[in-house]
């Protein structure tokens, strides 16, 4: 007798996996949005804070570091701003193209960054680069290359190679350190014509005759120029109150005028040599 065996076949393949439906990836997205919209301003204030401590560090190290450049200098620092002819600055015989440089782009290609590490016994390693404002650290209108360097044995300024500083050629837009002569008519923090400018730095005098040394920081949020002033400065000198530069701080170490387009210059004092 014959004997069939129906053997049934079974289906061996995994079940089929369900997808999200739309609905679900619309729920998770709007989770996500939520979750962001809370966090990001939290993560940007910290962020901000970041910045500005960094700066004020960096701010009370470079009062100390311009102070041991000047006492190296005997007692004074050059110039950076105000020349008007550079007889003196340059030396003609060994720096010919250099010495015809105008002296208004003369007075841009220099900055007291240069001076610090020049000196002997340099305390300044790096350009100054603050966390706050603008992150440009390149001269417009060419390269770095050409910046005078300063020879602290001979007080005067030089470049390698010997060229002449270009028209256009600047850290107009560059944070960067700066020298200038005490000028008590000029408002504080700005530059006038000859290279001037002033502080009031106990919050009522202008500073005695001499040079004023000074960082320059571009282009900082107007809550963080307020910030940088708050920290630095005695609440009496406060002009500003707005807490994010919605109207000038004239008096002080640190000074700016009231923010456009949310962000302001920061001139902060140094010392006065």
């Amino acid at each position: 007798m014959n004997t069939t065996i129906h053997i049934e076949s079974c289906d061996l393949r995994a079940p089929r996996a369900r997808g999200f439906s739309l609905i679900e990836i619309l729920v998770v997205v709007a989770i996500i949005g939520v979750l962001a919209a809370i966090l990001l301003p939290a993560l940007n204030r910290a962020l901000s804070a970041a910045h500005v401590n960094r700066t004020i560090a960096d701010l009370k190290q470079l009062k100390g570091f311009a102070a041991d450049a000047a006492n190296q200098l005997g007692g004074t620092l050059p110039q950076t701003k105000g020349y008007l002819s550079l007889s003196g600055a340059v030396n003609a015989s060994v720096n010919p193209n250099l010495s015809g440089s105008a002296p208004a782009d003369f007075n841009n290609a220099l900055r007291l960054d240069e001076v610090l590490m020049s000196v002997p016994s340099p305390k300044l390693e790096r350009y100054f680069t603050p966390a706050c404002g603008s992150q440009a650290f390149v001269p417009a209108g060419g390269s770095a290359a050409v910046d005078p360097r300063y020879n602290a044995s001979t007080g005067t300024f030089y470049n390698l190679p010997d060229v002449r500083i270009g028209p256009g050629y600047g850290y107009a837009a560059v944070s960067r350190l700066e020298c200038a002569t005490v000028d008590a008519a000029q408002a504080p923090g700005t530059v006038d014509a000859n290279g001037g400018t002033n502080f009031r730095a106990d919050g009522v005098n202008s500073l005695p005759a001499g040079r004023v040394a000074y960082a320059v920081i571009k282009a900082v949020p107007g809550s963080e120029a307020a910030q940088i002033a708050t920290a630095i400065d005695t609440p009496a000198f406060m002009d500003d109150t707005t807490g994010y530069a919605g109207s000038a701080q004239g008096r002080g170490e640190v000074v700016y005028l009231a923010a456009v387009g949310g962000v302001t210059d920061v001139y902060v004092y140094l010392g006065n040599f």
